[in-house]
């Protein structure tokens, strides 16, 4: 669930500490993209659909032969990337896309006469310094109308366009809002004990508050996400006590149907593409060879596929079948690069030259715009805002 998914983290409060500045690098030279293409033969696993969810653990996903993969004609090379600086004096942290993919927005105070709030950024229009675009911090509805803050147990919601409001009692846990704003949910979860022997219990109510009920209770895992249809959420959990194998899995609160997809250990980076036809995750230190990387299944639990990408990297979904890809360098000194992985062809093509197009993430802070245009990141050399418009995804 692509917006909702980093929300939460940017609301902490130590968010409104400035950066410190520090010198900003040279402007890079861009060049065009490398044309070559990756088209190593898809490892793809077609497992049996899992209507209910059982105590018989599932088999990890293991490779299967394929047949050699045939020459893929080159596609032309793309539009040159654009890299642009959109804040000055070490501004800010944890930027995110406004829905129209318009703004970049970010929480800051920027001098100590300035009220606290989400400034912006407009791509098509910059202003000569960032705007205070809501004085309000707190969760936002999918449509951005309803806002969410916390007043010790409760989640107090104001409608700013009808200046409705009401409370809900959450127990003092966030609230996260379904892809149709209608629902609410909000997770309970253990305080004490080895983390893997936590249970969680996630909890379910209509928007105002009505008909709360618990959807789940988990062990050592927890809500990952909503599936589009606001129907299916998507869980991780320890099915087997004292195991380390954790289980990804998608459950129906209309009906109670959970359907397993993959076990195996350490599941991480999970993460949802646009329309909810992928679910992308990554495996590390699996006992089962081959096992250890990143993969994508669907939701029915019917496949399951090993990405062929350069090496081991972050990823954020650039639209409903496509990922953006950075691969980790071997040393610091490197310049980072964007790929872009169809999961679909499980083909890789890289969007920028490292040799021509210079930049580094500070601490793995970035974001695709939801339309796919451009990625925003967190400079490591001067800790600015920078953003890379890419061609038409």
């Amino acid at each position: 669930m692509r917006p909702g998914q980093l929300s939460i983290i940017w609301l902490l409060a130590g968010l409104l500490a400035a950066c410190s500045s520090t010198a900003q690098p040279a402007t890079p030279t861009v060049v065009q993209p490398a044309e070559s293409l990756i088209t190593p033969a898809a490892t793809v696993v077609a497992i049996a659909a899992q209507p209910t969810s059982t105590d018989t653990p599932l088999p990890a996903p293991t490779t299967i032969p394929t047949a050699a993969a045939t020459a893929t004609p080159t596609p032309p090379p793309p539009a040159a990337p654009e890299l642009r600086q959109l804040t000055q004096d070490g501004c800010c942290v944890q930027p995110f896309f406004s829905p129209d993919s318009q703004q970049v927005l970010f929480i800051d105070k920027p001098d100590p006469e300035a009220p606290a709030g989400i400034y912006g950024v407009d791509l098509a229009n910059p202003q000569a310094a960032p705007i205070l675009v809501d004085d309000v911090i707190g969760f936002r509805s999918p449509d951005r109308t309803i806002v969410a803050t916390m007043d010790g147990d409760l989640a107090r919601f104001v409608n700013e366009t009808t200046g409705e409001s009401w409370a809900v009692d959450t127990g003092g846990n966030w609230p996260r809002y379904s892809p149709d704003g209608q629902q609410i949910l909000w997770e309970a979860r253990d305080q004490e004990g080895p983390y893997d022997l936590r249970q969680t219990d996630i909890w379910l109510a209509d928007l105002r508050g009505d008909n709360p009920r618990l959807a789940a209770t988990v062990t050592g895992g927890g809500f990952v996400g909503w599936l589009p249809d606001s129907r299916r959420m998507v869980l991780v959990t320890r099915e087997v006590q004292g195991e380390e194998a954790q289980t990804l899995s998608v459950l129906d609160v209309t009906t109670g149907q959970q359907t397993n997809l993959v076990r195996d250990k350490r599941i991480r980076g999970i993460d949802i593409s646009p329309d909810g036809s992928w679910i992308v995750y990554y495996v590390t230190f699996s006992d089962t060879p081959g096992n250890s990387g990143i993969w994508v299944a669907n939701p029915e639990g019917t496949m399951v596929q090993k990405l062929n990408v350069p090496a081991f990297g972050a990823y954020h979904w650039r639209n409903d079948t496509s990922l953006i890809f950075i691969p980790m360098r071997e040393s610091a000194e490197e310049s980072m690069q964007l790929w872009q992985v169809d999961v679909v062809t499980n083909e890789s093509r890289p969007l920028t030259d490292p040799n021509n197009l210079v930049f580094s993430i500070s601490n793995g802070d970035w974001m695709v715009a939801p339309d796919g245009s451009s990625v925003i990141f967190i400079n490591s050399v001067d800790q600015n805002i920078w953003l890379i418009a890419l061609d038409n995804p």
